[in-house]
């Protein structure tokens, strides 16, 4: 009794220092905020949504403030949610609950990070991505037909948050395909199958009808040709505009092309010796995307109107004209180029194995023994790949693309200890009552 009222005292401690840490630390608006809060049709639509809504009822001088008190709610409330699923389908022993919330709640103090302080989508995302698992897991392992639909709801939502949240999809299609093989029951899951695959028109067609209502055009960029386009153009070659038979692409590819060598933003500019292509790739990504897609990009195209809706579309057309062929012709560049990202979003080669090693092992024991988690281990080490080798194809790993998924093998190797314990305390009872 003593010890659970300790415990209790330091989750109220825990909680306290985040707040004051939030508090302390204050507003923290980023390069990204004005693009948000401008609703522009390069971002998604839910969080400059959500910082409209805000700022018309609290007014431009305080909503900012409101901002990163809601976030911080919303972060505590679905902390505490996963929290308790866990706790209710692994019957979690209480001292451990502490150490799962230090974790869930690691990026909201962790200066990288600083979800909640930021006026950036992770205020937002990160909770919404802690319920969508909360949602997960209870599908998986509890009979409550309602969590289908608070899962496809909460996936629906995030994708409109944070288009990232695709890595999801594959994962949860194959849970479905699975579990209509096993029961049979081609009727129960033909309707969720269906919604999942329908869900990226779904996105699209509500993204491009909100920013047809926003801008009046009836389109749904989100970056795409400007993201996918860096790490071929970053391997490529000087001569490469000879892939493309249009003199309009050719002419924009030399011009893109002498500016970034200009700059030296190109691995031919990165030392063997001293550095690794990585982190030139990822120190000159920002450079590369804004300072030379982005900005010199349109005033190329439309140099009497640079900043124009017109001017963002058509760049972002030729960006993903451009890119097969020229990922084609680099393949094996980009290949050597994507395997480092992939390297670096998870901690280097060994911990690449690792995971796949976890991966295979938990796979082996769910099917062996039908160990909860085994299942589990196996989902979020599946959402974790998913995460990672999207994010690798058309960004550099950087922390913030991946605390979605950061925490589960902390907390994987917690519930691994929790049935440890359980074990040693099962076999000590055993051999008294022996």
């Amino acid at each position: 009794m003593q010890y659970t009222l300790l415990h209790r005292l330091l989750r109220i401690f825990l909680y306290l220092f985040v707040c004051i840490y939030v508090v302390w630390v204050g507003v923290v608006v980023e390069p990204d905020t004005m693009s948000y809060v401008g609703l522009s049709l390069i971002t998604p639509p839910g969080y400059g949504t959500f910082l409209f809504v805000f700022r018309k009822l609290f007014g431009e001088d305080n909503y900012y403030y409101i901002i990163v008190f809601v976030q911080l709610i919303l972060c505590f409330v679905s902390c505490v949610y996963v929290v308790r699923t866990i706790k209710k389908v692994f019957d979690l022993d209480y001292r451990l609950i502490l150490l799962i919330e230090v974790m869930l709640l690691a990026p909201v103090i962790i200066p990288e990070y600083l979800t909640v302080n930021r006026i950036v989508t992770q205020g937002l995302a990160y909770p919404c991505f802690l319920m969508i698992s909360a949602f997960l897991i209870q599908y998986l392992f509890l009979s409550d037909k309602r969590m289908i639909t608070l899962l496809f709801l909460s996936v629906f939502a995030g994708l409109l948050i944070r288009t990232q949240f695709f890595f999801i999809l594959p994962i949860l299609f194959l849970i479905l395909v699975y579990r209509w093989y096993i029961s049979k029951n081609f009727r129960q899951y033909l309707i969720p199958i269906i919604f999942l695959l329908l869900m990226p028109i779904l996105v699209s067609v509500t993204q491009k009808t909100f920013h047809y209502v926003v801008h009046g055009k009836y389109i749904n960029i989100s970056s795409t040709g400007l993201q996918v386009m860096i790490m071929p153009f970053f391997v490529a070659d000087e001569e490469d505009y000879q892939i493309y038979e249009d003199s309009k692409v050719q002419e924009y590819y030399k011009h893109m092309y002498s500016i970034a060598y200009e700059r030296k933003l190109l691995d031919d500019f990165y030392m063997p010796v001293n550095d690794n292509v990585f982190h030139h790739f990822d120190y000159n990504f920002v450079n590369i995307s804004y300072g030379v897609f982005s900005i010199e990009g349109r005033r190329f195209l439309m140099p009497s109107d640079p900043d124009s809706l017109e001017a963002l579309i058509a760049n972002d057309v030729i960006l993903k004209r451009m890119w097969l062929p020229l990922l084609f012709d680099n393949f094996w560049k980009c290949v050597d180029l994507f395997y480092k990202n992939v390297a670096h979003a998870f901690g280097g080669f060994y911990m690449i194995w690792l995971c796949l090693l976890l991966l295979i092992s938990s796979f082996y024991i769910w099917i062996k023994r039908k160990e909860k988690l085994g299942l589990l281990a196996f989902v979020f080490l599946l959402l974790t790949f998913s995460n990672v080798l999207l994010i690798c194809v058309v960004q550099h790993s950087i922390g913030r693309y991946l605390i979605y998924h950061q925490w589960m093998l902390p907390v994987l190797f917690i519930l691994l200890l929790d049935l440890i314990i359980k074990h040693k305390n099962k076999v000590q009872v055993e051999g008294e009552s022996f």
